[in-house]
């Protein structure tokens, strides 16, 4: 779909110039990193940032197999419903009812209550994972940095040290890029971020703790 809509986007678009760049946080860092695989000759740069690379070893919902009730749940309770037709909501808040969030897991008791209780089977990804809860040929054939490789554009893949969600994806992803694409321009940055926290605010602290400096200004200007 990338390659198609490069090669449709500099042929009707006017005053493109013929270079194109992609970029995109978290799940759209994993789609900037599949544009970065065998990419259309006009894909000059990307940017995978905090990308999803390796469900089940380190990146979102299982890290080195131990699955994050709370994030997994939390995502797929306001991401995870299907969408047969275009829509303007971007996501269908959930109400977990109670402000401790410790309690209302504890009360939701063994796991096949989350769809006996709230998704009643309409998640399908949740589905998917209470089907395969260890490393098998499911999560081998998402494993995407099997696939790396051809790598043309310069890459420059960006993660958070305090990200509790896909550190391992920023870190494995460069690190598979350059074993596998010894001649490419690709290039790493880190900073005291959480996840995503870069691209929405001055990066100046991470909860209390101030760093002294805007962190993630500096990024976006100088970087």
């Amino acid at each position: 779909d990338t390659y198609d809509t490069v090669d449709w986007l500099i042929k009707n678009v006017r005053h493109n110039n013929g270079r194109v760049g992609i970029y995109g946080i978290s799940y759209p860092g994993f789609y900037s990193t599949t544009g970065t695989i065998n990419a259309h000759p006009a894909v000059k740069a990307t940017s995978p940032q905090a990308p999803v690379s390796k469900w089940m070893s380190g990146d979102d919902f299982f890290h080195n197999g131990a699955f994050l009730l709370p994030h997994a749940f939390d995502f797929f309770a306001g991401f995870g419903w299907p969408r047969p037709k275009p829509t303007t909501t971007d996501s269908r808040p959930f109400n977990h009812g109670i402000t401790d969030g410790y309690k209302f897991f504890l009360d939701l008791g063994p796991l096949p209550n989350a769809n006996k209780k709230y998704f009643k089977d309409s998640v399908a990804f949740w589905n998917d994972m209470m089907k395969h809860g260890t490393w098998d040929s499911f999560w081998e054939a998402r494993n995407i940095l099997n696939h790396v490789k051809n790598i043309k554009p310069a890459t420059l893949v960006v993660g958070g040290w305090f990200d509790s969600e896909n550190l391992y994806g920023a870190l494995n992803l460069y690190a598979t890029i350059e074993k596998l694409n010894p001649n490419s321009q690709n290039r790493l940055v880190m900073g005291p971020w959480s996840h995503g926290q870069w691209g929405y605010d001055s990066g100046d602290s991470l909860g209390m703790i101030k760093w002294g400096s805007k962190t993630g200004t500096f990024y976006v200007d100088s970087v």
